[in-house]
């Protein structure tokens, strides 16, 4: 685990931040999990919440249940402007 740049105000952007930069669009929730130190049921309720705005497309097990259910997020046209975004928002630690 990692702690996100300065930039990042909470846990969506930093999950769009790791699935443009690190992870090339796409990711199994228990790498993001591992990454981000965000325990399973926690970055669950955030993809659900990404995938209802638009910022993820979710890919489901239905052979399983929550929190496993999840096999796969991927970002979509809005999480690739958001991710385009975060790659130029200046750093709050360079102002001063």
């Amino acid at each position: 685990m990692q702690a996100p740049p300065n930039f990042i105000r909470n846990n969506e952007e930093w999950i769009i931040w790791l699935l443009g930069g690190e992870f090339s669009g796409s990711a199994t929730p228990h790498a993001l999990s591992s990454r981000t130190g965000l325990p399973l049921d926690t970055i669950h309720d955030n993809f659900l919440y990404m995938e209802r705005v638009g910022l993820l497309s979710i890919e489901r097990d239905p052979a399983k249940q929550y929190p496993e259910e999840i096999a796969r997020v991927s970002m979509t046209k809005n999480s690739e402007r958001l991710f385009d975004e975060l790659k130029i928002r200046p750093d709050p630690g360079d102002l001063f």
